[in-house]
């Protein structure tokens, strides 16, 4: 019996010197800089975010938190490049409910799938969009909108952050329901400059980057996305205040940002990750910025976002589906 007890002893304390753990593999972390991917290019509501958020994660953990920008294809580059990473917690993926739910269902061969290659970290925030207009655009609510699109069908142009952003799909599904016809403008960077210009006419935009845009008169707010209208843009109306069923509950036109792992990131690592997020989403400095931007300060458990994610990809799947939107 003591054979075996000695035995056993020296299995066990070689297992654990070949086998290091999960644990063992994440004491320490973390020892040297993050990576955090966000598939927009800089200056955008998600990227405005990421590094709000990633400022104060960087002070929390004590190492920084680098924002690596990599737009393109509706999100899909910067996703495809996040699945791929080391799943040591040193690559985070910023993503929103289009770059996981709409651009996955969009792209006929995608190189990731959302459900099964990432894990959750956390919701940080629910953010409704504002469907804006260049400033010397014809019109100045939605039902000028429809009316000039009526009379003159596919003589409008739409900017959207590319094939299978949630702008693009977005627009796509209120024109079909509002009987128009707008030409899409896909862009790989900020459309703004070329909204505000006049080169295209509209654009739905993150309440992020819209308020600021609206409030000096760079662009017009004809709508918001969501059942319920921003106090820092009180005039403009929700798209449901023109039609009962275009935007229920935000489903369409409103979105969420999170942050996700590469699937097999240890849960300890996820477990401090989200330790630490849910804390700064409830800083109230971090609040008030937030709520400035129009946005909703959510900090969820990482299983309450993957439930969501999960949910929003099979919902996106039958919409995309619907109005027949697929890249090659």
């Amino acid at each position: 019996m003591q054979r075996r007890h000695l035995l056993s002893a020296a299995a066990a304390s070689a297992a654990s010197i070949t086998m290091p753990s999960a644990w063992a593999q994440s004491a320490g972390y973390p020892s040297r800089p993050i990576k955090m991917i966000v598939p927009f290019a800089a200056g955008i509501s998600p990227d405005v975010i990421a590094r709000l958020v990633g400022d104060k994660l960087s002070q929390a953990l004590g190492q920084p938190v680098v924002i690596d920008n990599r737009p393109g294809a509706g999100g899909m580059i910067g996703a495809e490049a996040a699945s791929t990473s080391a799943a040591d917690g040193y690559t985070l993926f910023f993503s929103v409910k289009a770059v996981h739910a709409i651009a996955p269902n969009v792209y006929q061969k995608p190189q990731f799938n959302p459900v099964r290659d990432f894990k959750a970290v956390s919701q940080l925030l629910l953010v409704p969009h504002v469907l804006t207009a260049s400033p010397n655009a014809p019109y100045n609510t939605m039902k000028e909108l429809v009316e000039y699109a009526k009379r003159n069908p596919g003589k409008i142009d739409y900017a959207s952050l590319g094939v299978g952003s949630q702008p693009h799909v977005a627009m796509e599904a209120w024109a079909q329901r509002l009987g128009i016809k707008l030409n899409h403008v896909p862009y790989k960077t900020n459309p703004s400059p070329d909204v505000m210009s006049g080169v295209v006419s509209l654009s739905i935009e993150a309440s992020t980057t819209a308020i600021p845009l609206i409030k000096s008169g760079k662009v017009k707010g004809l709508a918001i996305s969501g059942a319920e209208r921003i106090p820092s843009l009180p005039d403009v109306p929700t798209m449901t205040e023109f039609g009962s069923t275009l935007d229920v509950n935000g489903q369409i036109g409103s979105s969420w940002h999170g942050i996700f792992a590469p699937k097999g990131t240890p849960d300890d690592i996820v477990a401090k990750l989200n330790t630490e997020i849910v804390k700064i989403v409830k800083m109230p400095d971090i609040q008030s910025r937030m709520r400035d931007l129009g946005l909703t300060p959510t900090g969820t458990s990482a299983e309450a976002l993957s439930t969501v994610a999960a949910s929003d990809y099979a919902f996106w799947g039958k919409i995309v589906k619907e109005f027949d939107i697929k890249v090659e």
